[in-house]
Order: structure tokens, then sequence, then C-alpha cells
């Protein structure tokens, strides 16, 4: 069987919780990603995981609100944590994939974090399961 060292992404890009939401949209945009972990890189810590989804629902919620041509600079003016999940699902690299799977499945997240010795070293998605399931 497969480990979560065997199907996560290494090293993902993350970005510093100062960094604002515009950015990360572009970011993700850019990379073709749906997931970003945030991190306060001066404690190097993980603070939270930002998704495709959050973004997309802030940026009609602006939309809604202020009108399209006021989208880019209200992002702009947003710190990631207004529209992060604080409390994302982390587990180690040693755990098992059904756990993980699991907690994919409850959450509907799409995106877990993956730590070492309490240290970010990768990302699992649904689609990483995805692509285990075709692999063969």
């Amino acid at each position: 069987m497969s480990s979560i060292q065997e199907i996560m992404t290494k090293n993902p890009i993350c970005l510093s919780e100062h960094a604002n939401v515009h950015k990360a949209r572009m970011l993700m945009a850019d990379k073709s990603i749906r997931h970003i972990p945030v991190k306060d890189f001066d404690n190097n810590q993980l603070i939270g995981m930002l998704s495709q989804k959050a973004l997309l629902s802030n940026a009609i919620r602006i939309i809604n609100l202020r009108g399209m041509e006021k989208l880019e600079h209200e992002e702009k003016s947003m710190n990631i944590p207004t529209v992060m999940d604080a409390s994302p699902a982390v587990f180690d690299v040693n755990d098992s994939l059904k756990n993980v799977a699991k907690s994919l499945l409850e959450t509907k997240s799409g995106c877990v974090a993956i730590t070492e010795n309490s240290e970010l070293v990768g990302v699992v998605t649904s689609i990483d399961f995805v692509k285990l399931v075709l692999k063969d």
C-alpha cells in the first residue's frame, strides 16, 4: 500500500499571513493550484490553509457588494487570515492514508497539511487520491 510520502506534494508553495488576498488569488491562477498553506515564517509554523473555494467566495462577495471594478483594490487591502481556514487538518507524514482519506471525505476541505517533527513538509489533496487510483 502507498504511503503519505508517496502521494503528497512535497515542499508546497506557501504564503505569509501578511500577504494579501489578491496576491494569493494571482499565485493560485499562475501556478494552477487550489490550496496554499499559510505560515508564520518567523516561527516556521503553519497557521492556516487558503483554498481556491474560499477565495472565489470572497471575490463573489466583494463583487456583489462593491462591483467588479473594486475587486482588485478590495483584495489588495485584505490579508489572507480574513479568508483562510485557521484550523486546517494536519497529519503526520507517518500517519495512514486511510486517516487522511477519511478527513478529506468528512470535512470536504480538499486538502490536508502534512508535517514531520511539527514542520510542514507537504500537502495531500483529493486529486492525489484520484492519481493514486489511476496509477496502475
